[in-house]
């Protein structure tokens, strides 16, 4: 009988054990699903583009990335139509702000900084960089693109897009390159590094004009895009350590939707 007891307790006690390290098993996933280092969208698999629509974040699906109409990026093909809205750049030296995240790699802008566009200002708010190319200029694909992020204080926004092609190696992109950090998600801040956004322009600024989206989940609409129609260029090296980083970053080419694409005269 009392061997009997003494299986029991040791069975009980087992079984408590079990259960004990299974649930922390679960708790320890919830709380990685929640630490911030997960994507909740990505490029590829099941959090990948064709999944954007049907995903929630703060409890609103980003349905305009399945159902808008205006959707980006697209290839720009034929131009309908030309305009004479010169593009004014009036970007100073910032000291570099740079976060490495799930998505890409991104630096911010400290206020002051601007594009004239017309008669109307847009404040830059940081840039970063896509491979390859989102957009494609007649079906060429570039090797990588840099998103200038403009915005109004009405939410307006206004993306510059800069295709990069190979070609001599690049010292702005590679002082950019050399201060990525290893850590997922943490801004770094170099106070006495500093940088200017006109260094990963083009010297022309003749650009293609079209309205579309944000690129990137929620895929907001009414987005302003100025594709720059020269590109600049990086050394394939200089690619390929942006891919130690991040491999691919790229939301596939969106349905025009009868968008009419202008160009600067």
């Amino acid at each position: 009988m009392k061997s009997n007891n003494k299986i029991r307790l040791t069975f009980a006690l087992v079984l408590l054990v079990s259960l004990s390290v299974l649930v922390g098993f679960a708790l320890h996933g919830i709380a990685n699903e929640n630490d911030g280092h997960e994507p909740q969208w990505g490029y590829e698999g099941g959090t990948g583009p064709l999944h954007w629509g049907g995903m929630e974040q703060d409890h609103d699906k980003h349905l305009l990335c399945r159902d808008g109409v205006r959707q980006s990026p697209i290839d720009i093909g034929k131009v309908l139509g030309f305009e004479s809205l010169r593009l004014q750049s009036h970007y100073f030296e910032t000291p570099v702000q740079i976060i490495r995240n799930s998505h890409t790699v991104l630096l911010k802008y400290e206020q002051g900084s601007y594009i004239e566009w017309g008669d109307e200002v847009f404040e830059l708010i940081q840039f970063h960089f896509h491979h390859p190319s989102e957009h494609r200029v007649s079906g060429r694909s570039y090797p990588m693109e840099i998103h200038f992020v403009h915005k109004t204080e009405s939410q307006e926004y206004v993306i510059i897009g800069v295709l990069v092609k190979f070609g001599s190696y690049n010292p702005h992109v590679q002082k950019v390159w050399d201060l990525i950090p290893d850590e997922i998600d943490k801004e770094t801040i170099y106070e006495n590094t500093r940088l200017r956004a006109n260094h990963f322009l083009p010297s022309s600024k003749k650009y293609f004009h079209y309205a579309g989206s944000l690129t990137t989940p929620p895929c907001t609409e009414n987005v302003t895009w100025l594709v720059l129609e020269e590109p600049i260029e990086i050394s394939e090296k200089q690619l390929a350590q942006f891919q130690k980083y991040i491999d691919h970053n790229a939301r596939p080419i969106q349905k025009p939707h009868h968008r009419i694409v202008v160009k600067l005269k």
